[in-house]
């Protein structure tokens, strides 16, 4: 399941059932359901974009709204019918004065409403929702809908004139009607459905003696009604509204509804004979019922529908633990429920049907009906796969949230039990927690046959090598969490430290105990010791928004998203701005084994806090505007060695990770499906054509040592003066051969100003972290790459701003160094093991030496 649509949900654009009814309907006849939405402002609109996904919504007319014309669910209904054949579902509405129609124009958008025929109103008729059903229906058989009410004194009817409008209403049935019959809406459900086969809609009612049927004349006339099942009924079987839904739907595959009841113990049907009978009921599956299963009518929707395509309708229920399934056997019965998704339910997601509309729609044009739900945060699908099931797509949840209650929620508890059974495992089996970590490095020598030391860093291979690692590491973990008797469907949480307030550790990983009171595993007292006290990280390390903002994924030379152009190596140094901030400086700052990347993988908040990487870069592309992954089959045919949940040795390519939902099995609780996010303005300039020019350097290595640092870069002026191109398209600060023994728990804030500028602000131009450096020797010799570490950093919009301004002159740039660091506050220093605290204090302070700061034009 994904969320495809951040709006039309109860937190999500604020919708109401209690005011805004919602469809899910094909409203442009391209064969796969669009959104249609009666909001505060009007009918809202948000079209299939094709493969299960989502546009942004729009105001498709401005009327049949609580706002937007008054309109009310208690008073007002609304429905989408074709009334002009042209298999486009027009929008009706019953109204104060009458009938109001907008024709569809075939993009999704309608007409002006008009109305058409004053009458079938609240005050035009006198006609109320909860006295006087009305239906649009096909009754003469020329694809166009009727308008069908039961009104006091019986069956009224308003046929077509094939344009949107209607004949004026004619009396045609002195029964089913409030008065013409005693009927009630509280007790008698009636439908006008065609249960014939000759494409005539009838008319059905559950009265009280049983199931009555008027059948059609032809003409939009009906017969007299006829009992054709002393059952399922007020008396007739003890029915009730609030208690027994009962629909009607081809459960036969003769092309004629049967009679489907949800009774106390069970579901029944009454076959269809063809004839417009019913023959007698028999009960199919013994739950689903009031007292069979123990289902609600306000809790629990439920649903006959085709999901297979065979013709033959199939039972669904959303029940308290998700969605539970019987499949029609194709023999007039059906098979045992099996829950084939473990959402979409009470207790499953915590959705609830006086807030969370529920319905089955194709959304993905294969005839199979999918599910779409109307949550909290918007729209949300779970494709059908065909055979009566539902893509078991994983969430990974925001640990934060999980949390809100306190530390110990059911997913974190599970994980750190998990955890310590991995623990316990030999460190020789590629399922234990050691193994595990040292697949990401480890510092000793790589035993023949293990796979140690495979992780991809400054590389454009950085991003999907961890989502192959995260993607079997999670297996791992849920195999154990399943083992222990937890949800089958456990993910692993993300660490989403952007949010102001979350940016501390998750409560349960400071924690020196699990509520039983054993030692935690989730806790590592090597940490920071200020971050195992709950101090927040410093939102310049948090923040992704530059790496967000560019538009390509690996540009050359220049800085992007994802990370340079590489062979597969442990080690590069062509990072990604995602790599530099967040990845790189949250490591760091933590502290202790999270700021050794031969150590990281062992701190359990290593996996969380690459979730959250990897659900960066779902958002990213989220962001549209030219964001894609590479399409070189370079890139896509690479393939990382890993091993699943049985300890079987495995293989995941690049290409066959891409899609986290339909090839993985996961989203994020925010959701990834394209259409869910708002653009960004880019900050990245365009490439240019030509390499970039050295133009200038400094004179001297710099050391950082935790304190700030400066370092002037003059412009070689000949060098300008000699190219062709008197403004240059592109400028790039370069930090060059960074070397150091270990990289400090310190991030440098890094800003520039005009040379000889010294009032001038300083402009921030992003963050330098130095997670991996020590690593970075390690490389093959062979490679022709520039030594050691190095940073680069796009500087072209703040210098074209300043030459617009005339405060650029080509005379260089003053380079600042400050430090962000996690400060260890007093009465820590005071509590925690002063080997801890001291470690942690001189991890801030590691020297690193850049050998030299240049600036490049382009």
């Amino acid at each position: 399941m994904q969320l495809v649509l951040e709006n039309f949900g109860y937190a999500s654009g604020g919708w109401r059932v209690e005011r805004h009814p919602r469809f899910v309907t094909d409203l442009t006849g391209d064969g796969v359901a669009d959104v249609l939405g009666f909001g505060e402002g009007g009918a809202w609109v948000a079209p299939n974009k094709g493969g299960g996904t989502v546009g942004d919504a729009f105001l498709a007319v401005a009327d049949f709204g609580f706002t937007a014309g008054g309109w009310r669910v208690d008073r007002h209904p609304r429905v989408p019918a074709d009334l002009t054949g042209d298999g486009r579902p027009d929008i009706v509405g019953f109204g104060d004065g009458g009938v109001w129609v907008a024709l569809n124009d075939g993009n999704g958008r309608f007409t002006a409403p008009r109305l058409v025929l004053r009458d079938f109103g609240y005050t035009a008729g006198g006609w109320r929702v909860d006295r006087h059903p009305r239906f649009v229906a096909d009754l003469t058989g020329d694809g166009r809908g009727d308008i069908v009410g039961f009104g006091n004194g019986g069956v009224w009817v308003a046929l077509n004139n094939g344009d949107g409008t209607f004949r004026p209403p004619q009396l045609v049935l002195r029964d089913f009607g409030y008065d013409a019959g005693g009927w009630r809406v509280e007790r008698h459900p009636r439908f006008v459905v065609d249960v014939t086969g000759d494409g005539r809609a009838d008319l059905v009612g559950f009265g009280e003696g049983g199931v009555w049927v008027a059948r059609n004349n032809g003409d939009g006339t009906f017969a007299q009604p006829v009992l054709t099942v002393r059952d399922f009924g007020y008396a007739a079987g003890g029915w009730r509204v609030d208690r027994h839904p009962r629909v009607l739907a081809d459960t036969t595959g003769d092309g004629r509804p049967d009679v489907v009841g949800f009774g106390d113990g069970g579901v029944w049907v009454s076959r269809n004979d063809g004839n417009g009978g019913f023959g007698a009921p028999a009960r199919v599956v013994a739950d689903f019922g009031h007292s069979a299963g123990g289902w609600r009518v306000d809790r629990h929707p439920r649903y006959v529908t085709d999901l297979t395509g065979d013709g033959r309708a199939d039972l669904v229920g959303f029940g308290d633990g998700g969605v539970w399934v019987s499949r029609n056997d194709g023999n007039g019965g059906f098979a045992a429920p099996t829950m084939v998704l473990a959402h979409f339910g009470y207790g499953a997601g915590g959705w609830r049907v006086e807030r969370h509309p529920r319905v089955l729609a194709d959304v993905t044009g294969d005839g199979r009906p999918d599910i779409v739900g109307f949550g909290d945060g918007g729209v949300w699908t779970a494709h059908n796969n065909g055979d009566g099931t539902f893509q078991r797509v994983r969430i990974r949840r925001d640990i934060w949230e999980l949390q809100a209650d306190g530390p110990w929620d059911p997913i974190t508890l599970a994980y750190a039990r998990a955890i310590r059974a991995l623990q316990a495992r030999p460190g020789s089996d590629p399922r234990s927690w050691e193994y595990q970590a040292a697949i990401h490095a480890r510092a000793e020598q790589t035993p023949p046959g293990s796979l140690w030391n495979e992780c991809q860093h400054g590389s454009w291979y950085f991003l999907p090598w961890h989502r192959a690692y995260l993607y079997y590491f999670e297996e791992i973990v849920r195999a154990e969490v399943i083992a222990q008797g937890g949800p089958a469907d456990w993910a692993l949480p993300y660490w989403n430290y952007s949010v102001p307030g979350r940016a501390a550790l998750p409560p349960a990983f400071r924690e020196t105990t699990m509520p039983d009171g054993s030692p935690n595993p989730l806790f590592i007292a090597d940490r920071n010791p200020a971050m195992n006290d709950g101090a927040s990280l410093p939102s310049t390390a948090t923040s992704a928004a530059r790496a967000m903002a560019f538009t390509t994924f690996t540009p050359p030379p220049a800085p992007g998203f994802g990370g340079g152009r590489t062979t597969p190596q442990q080690f590069w140094d062509l990072h990604g701005e995602l790599e530099f901030t967040p990845h790189n400086d949250v490591h760091v700052l933590i502290g202790g084994w999270m700021s050794d990347a031969a150590m990281a993988a062992l701190d359990p908040i290593f996996w969380l806090h690459h979730a959250n990487i990897d659900r960066l870069w779902s958002s990213w592309l989220a962001l549209g505007g030219g964001r894609a992954d590479p399409a070189d089959e370079e890139w896509r045919d690479t393939a990382w060695g890993l091993f699943d949940a049985a300890g079987n040795r495995v293989s995941l390519a690049n290409g066959q990770l891409v899609d986290t939902a339909g090839q993985l099995g996961y989203v994020y609780q925010e959701g990834v499906a394209p259409g869910a996010r708002p653009g960004v303005e880019p900050i990245m300039s365009a490439r240019s054509d030509g390499e970039p020019e050295f133009v200038g350097a400094s004179d001297r290595p710099i050391t950082l040592t935790g304190d700030p640092a400066r370092v002037e870069v003059p412009i070689d002026a000949p060098t300008v003066a000699a190219r062709r191109a008197a403004v240059p398209a592109q400028v790039l600060l370069n930090l060059e051969d960074v070397a150091a023994d270990r990289a400090p728990a310190t991030v440098y804030e890094v800003y520039v100003r005009p040379l000889g500028t010294p009032d001038a602000v300083p402009h921030h131009v992003g963050n330098v972290s130095f997670f991996g450096i020590d690593h970075l020797g390690g490389r093959a010799a062979a490679e022709d790459r520039p030594h050691g570490f190095r940073r680069t950093f796009d500087i072209s919009a703040w210098v074209a701003e300043l030459r617009d301004r005339g405060e650029w002159t080509d005379a260089g740039a003053a380079v600042s160094f400050r430090p962000v660091r996690v400060e260890v506050p007093p009465d820590v220093r005071e509590s925690a093991d002063p080997a801890v605290v001291a470690a942690a204090v001189e991890a801030q302070s590691a020297p690193v030496t850049i050998g030299r700061v240049s600036i490049f034009y382009r």
